[in-house]
């Protein structure tokens, strides 16, 4: 179980301890700092398991306070549903118990590492050529250090374990992929792109919680035989989407539903922190291809001018051979250092460039896209509770109407409590009356509860763990910078310190370099001519 993850539970089970139990902040902080004493935290400090036993605790004394002074009636029972901590027009959380994924390789992984970020990468690719049947596609070799997995992998298989993740894991944030194009391009520049945004693809997955639970990317990542990741392919095409909470499958063996003002709150929040921020990745992204496309146009014209500066060298070269007395080595050599000095330049402004267009414009041109996915989710969530509120109100009115005004053989009820007795209470004629319209409205506001609470952890993870993407990816940048800025400073100073005794040799402050730099420099069949 990651940190960020460990750590949304326990803030879940602290809120719930708060809001939905009733019990007041100060008693429960009250409680567990006596537990801890001086060294009390309320969340890092707790392993989870003892927190929960701790506030369990409190729970069932406060419970049974509750029960000696009150006693609850028979209808009332009948309005308590199992699991449901609060149930009214604004608070709802419910725990359902679902299928039990056992924990795969990745999963456990995570729980043993909990620091660690992984990062796929994409180490090499090959072009299959076609035949009349069949096009040109790549071949990518998909690796993953930390469990040396190495296998290969077409774009219609990452399109596929995209797919086969929506269907297995509805209302969640599932990673986006570069778009499908009409016409194959097969060029080293197109290529690298998609080969950078494929690593962020599995990143995404592999440090999302809930996908990596998948036995989908298990597999996508660890079967390098064909037949059994044929056989992989084809059981997820008769995948089924799951229609009842009972047929989700994750870790944990439960699905949350929830709903709170408090979440409410955080996502109105959100959207308009993604209305802000989603013009700034477009921007970002912008500014970021246009950097490092000017930076190739400046790499093609430095390019240009150490061939020019080669061709200058070449054709004083060929003067100096064809005359032996008034020939210009100095120059040739002068040629030769500023030819060095351009190519080593180029050099590290093409490795700059590989960075930037690694580390920025891929980069941005993700997060945007992911943005653009949570701006998806947030409108599935909106679009949900806007259908259950405007349902439960109606519902409400519908109710309203019929209990004050219409005789309760409309009712539509089904039961066999006394019909007299359930009028007299408002909230026992609301639980019976319409029970298939009333089913409706709860299984949207489960619905909405689901995506409610799926997109709050979703987000809550994502959010996280793009500021560890941006710190590695900004330490791996300033590292490979560092690195290539010592290699091009190093050479540099090489081809300063020729010129400054180039020119103290023109100032005859070293008399004698002339004849160094010639047996150096030229052969000796001319060096010995010139000498005469």
């Amino acid at each position: 179980m990651s940190l960020t993850f460990e750590r949304l539970k326990k803030q879940d089970l602290l809120l719930s301890a708060v809001l939905y139990e009733k019990i007041p902040k100060e008693e429960l902080i009250q409680h567990l700092s006596q537990v801890k004493g001086e060294e009390f935290d309320l969340i890092d400090s707790w392993a989870y398991e003892t927190l929960q036993a701790e506030v369990k605790m409190l729970v069932d004394k406060k419970h049974e306070e509750y029960q000696r002074t009150r006693t609850m009636s028979a209808e009332e029972e009948i309005l308590q549903k199992p699991n449901v901590i609060i149930n009214d027009e604004k608070n709802y959380r419910e725990t359902i118990s679902c299928k039990q994924l056992p924990p795969n390789r990745l999963v456990l992984y995570f729980v043993e590492n909990p620091q660690i970020v992984i990062q796929p990468k994409i180490a090499e690719y090959k072009i299959i050529e076609g035949n009349t049947f069949t096009p040109n596609y790549v071949n990518y070799c998909v690796v993953v250090g930390q469990f040396g997995s190495n296998v290969w992998r077409r774009v219609e298989h990452f399109h596929w374990l995209q797919e086969s993740l929506q269907q297995q894991y509805p209302d969640s944030l599932i990673p986006p992929l570069p778009h499908k194009t009409i016409f194959r391009k097969f060029t080293p520049e197109h290529i690298s792109k998609r080969s950078k945004m494929l690593e962020q693809f599995l990143g995404a997955i592999l440090n999302n919680h809930l996908l990596r639970q998948s036995d989908f990317i298990e597999g996508f990542l660890f079967i390098d035989d064909d037949i059994k990741f044929k056989q992989l392919l084809a059981a997820s095409s008769v995948l089924k989407q799951p229609t009842k909470y009972t047929d989700y499958a994750n870790q944990e063996g439960q699905v949350i539903l929830e709903f709170n003002p408090m979440m409410d709150k955080y996502f109105i929040d959100i959207h308009n922190y993604m209305l802000n921020t989603n013009d700034i990745y477009k921007e970002l992204t912008d500014n970021s291809r246009f950097l490092v496309a000017s930076m190739k146009d400046l790499i093609l014209k430095v390019k240009n001018l150490y061939g020019s500066i080669g061709s200058l060298k070449e054709a004083t070269k060929a003067f100096n051979l064809k005359n032996i007395v008034g020939s210009l080595p100095l120059l040739e050599f002068v040629y030769t250092l500023l030819e060095e000095y351009f190519i080593d330049w180029s050099a590290n402004l093409t490795k700059l460039t590989n960075t930037l267009n690694e580390n920025l414009y891929e980069f941005f041109r993700f997060q945007r896209d992911m943005q653009n996915q949570c701006a998806e989710l947030i409108s599935t969530r909106n679009k949900a509770q806007s259908k259950f509120i405007k349902e439960q109100q109606d519902l409400l009115k519908k109710k309203y109407k019929y209990f004050t005004s219409e005789p309760i053989e409309k009712w539509e009820m089904v039961t066999d409590m006394d019909k007299t007795k359930i009028k007299q209470s408002q909230a026992l004629s609301y639980h019976f009356m319409f029970p298939k319209e009333t089913q409706e409205v709860e299984d949207l506001k489960m619905r909405f509860a689901y995506v409610n609470r799926q997109a709050f952890q979703q987000f809550t993870q994502y959010f996280d763990n793009k500021s560890i993407s941006y710190t590695s990816r900004m330490f791996n940048m300033s590292i490979r910078k560092k690195e290539n800025a010592a290699q091009h400073t190093q050479h540099v100073e090489k081809i300063v310190q020729q010129f400054m005794q180039l020119v103290a040799m023109r100032n005859g402050e070293i008399p004698n370099l002339k004849q160094e730099w010639i047996d150096q420099y030229f052969n000796p069949l001319r060096i010995s001519c010139i000498v005469k």
